[in-house]
């Protein structure tokens, strides 16, 4: 007798109908024949497996952010950007960022925060961002355990497809690197392509436009859904999306962006060759430059490196994996070199469609032990891949918090306290994540001696706002590479009102 073969599987076979076909039914008790899991079933006892995964993933993840901000060893500048944009927005201010020195939604088109607004009103600190990421990231287990039950049939295997999603790096990389709205489109197609397959519709147009909500070049993502949907379920509602998407982008990249900051976006500098006309013209007239340039700064590492997180499963039926193309595209076209490493925020979005990817790869096979190899080898590359870099108690990589000494985080934690909440502040580069929710915060020498701030026109001049600094926080003494030149020029203005732990709480001087 030969291996027993699996049910027909034809969820994501379409002809443009409303509704995919159904699996083949068996009896409405026991065995494997009729298996209809639901939002609602999670919360069976045989699902305790997935949620145990992810409370673990949750747990795990907020203890380690709050590791490292307690310890003032998270990277300070995005967390700062967001969560001084979500106090302004949260308190009916216009989010004009003084750390970064751009408006939030003209540096991009991140609206999706007003949305959460109310919620980060309840939770007003960057640990309420550092949460809310958290959870976003680990939401993707939900629509990947339902289609999974669904359509493999296999809960063994569901659960597989879940910790493999837990265990990418994409995210874990992504969620310890500061406060970043992508995280919120993690949720977003993940959802999507679930309503896609599931032929809801409205839920789907839902989905879509939340994803454009939460940055401008967001069409990359819902054009090829949009493109999908229209092949294989609803032909105009998936070309409506497509061209809804592609109006957006013209709209938030040609108009919303110029209109607020006074210039285009800057991902238009991110284009190699002198832009999207000079790329176009190497590809045809130079393709081999092109290619040498594909080819370096660890490009094609960078693409090894993603689908190995699920063990390439995806390759034996890439369908719902090429979702993500045109975000591989702009990472590996883009030379802004953290594009195209895994351990920032642009790779993220990838990790539930490649999850995705492998489940459709899994379902089309027509063999049981087919569907097993590949689950397995899926997992074993999450695993694999996690180990060498992710941050699972068994990983490689760990969280340093030895950034500063224990005496250097009490002695901030007590000069934090005496400073007023809404005193314009300039402050030591690595302090800015506490102390953001008040209306003028600035990385020190800004905006005395401009720094990353601004357009980029701005460097190393002395901003008018410079005048409204009441308060430094800053190293006692600043090294050369914290900018005394710059201190010395303003020492006379500013006296030392409280000192500890080799820091300073400088304090601005009232006028005769």
């Amino acid at each position: 007798m030969g291996p027993r073969a699996a049910p027909p599987i034809e969820f994501f076979v379409g002809d443009g109908s409303a509704e995919p076909r159904a699996i083949s039914k068996g009896p409405r008790k026991g065995g494997p024949g009729r298996v209809r899991p639901s939002w609602r079933s999670l919360s069976r006892p045989r699902n305790v497996v997935v949620i145990v995964l992810v409370v673990a993933y949750v747990v795990w993840f907020i203890h380690l952010n709050f590791l490292l901000y307690y310890s003032y060893g998270e990277p300070p500048f995005d967390l700062s950007v967001f969560d001084q944009g979500m106090w302004l927005i949260s308190h009916f201010r216009d989010p004009f960022v003084t750390i970064m020195g751009r408006n939030l939604v003209g540096d991009h088109t991140s609206f999706v925060l007003y949305l959460f607004a109310p919620l980060y009103r309840l939770f007003p600190e960057p640990q309420g961002l550092l949460v809310l990421q958290t959870l976003l990231l680990a939401s993707p287990a939900v629509p990947i355990y339902v289609l999974a039950r669904k359509y493999i049939r296999s809960t063994l295997i569901a659960i597989a497809l879940v910790a493999s999603y837990l265990l990418s790096p994409l995210i874990q990389q992504a969620n310890l690197d500061q406060f970043h709205p992508e995280c919120f489109q993690v949720l977003f197609i993940s959802v999507a392509i679930y309503a896609a397959i599931e032929s809801r519709s409205v839920l789907l147009v839902v989905m879509a436009v939340l994803c454009l909500m939460v940055k401008e070049d967001a069409a990359l993502l819902v054009v090829p859904l949009g493109l999908w949907v229209a092949l294989r379920r609803d032909r105009w509602l998936g070309l409506s999306i497509m061209a809804g998407a592609v109006a957006y982008a013209m709209i938030a990249n040609w108009l919303i962006i110029p209109s607020i900051l006074g210039t285009s976006s800057f991902y238009g500098s991110y284009i190699p060759f002198g832009g999207v006309t000079g790329l176009i013209s190497t590809l045809f007239h130079h393709p081999d430059q092109l290619w040498s340039y594909l080819v370096s700064q660890g490009r094609p590492f960078y693409l090894w490196q993603l689908g190995a997180t699920v063990g390439f499963a995806f390759i034996f039926a890439p369908e719902i994996a090429v979702i993500g193309i045109f975000v591989v595209a702009e990472n590996m076209i883009s030379n802004f070199g953290y594009m195209h490493q895994i351990l920032y925020q642009y790779s993220m979005t990838l990790a539930p469609i490649l999850v995705l990817g492998a489940l459709y790869a899994i379902a089309r096979q027509p063999s049981i032990w087919r569907r097993n190899a590949l689950a397995v080898l899926t997992l074993t590359g999450a695993i694999w891949t996690c180990a060498l870099w992710g941050y699972a108690p068994f990983s490689v990589d760990s969280v340093q918090t030895n950034t500063l000494p224990p005496n250097s985080i009490g002695a901030l934690n007590y000069l934090e306290k005496y400073l007023p909440p809404n005193a314009a502040v300039s402050a030591w580069y690595p302090l800015d994540a506490h102390l953001d929710n008040r209306a003028q915060i600035y990385v020190w020498p800004t905006p005395f001696y401009a720094e990353d701030w601004g357009s980029g026109n701005d460097t190393g001049a002395r901003l008018p706002v410079a005048s409204q600094v009441q308060y430094l926080l800053l190293p006692i003494p600043l090294i050369s590479g914290e900018d005394p030149n710059v201190f010395q020029k303003i020492a006379s203005d500013f006296r030392l009102v409280r000192s500890r732990g080799g820091y300073g709480l400088y304090e601005k001087k009232s006028s005769p």
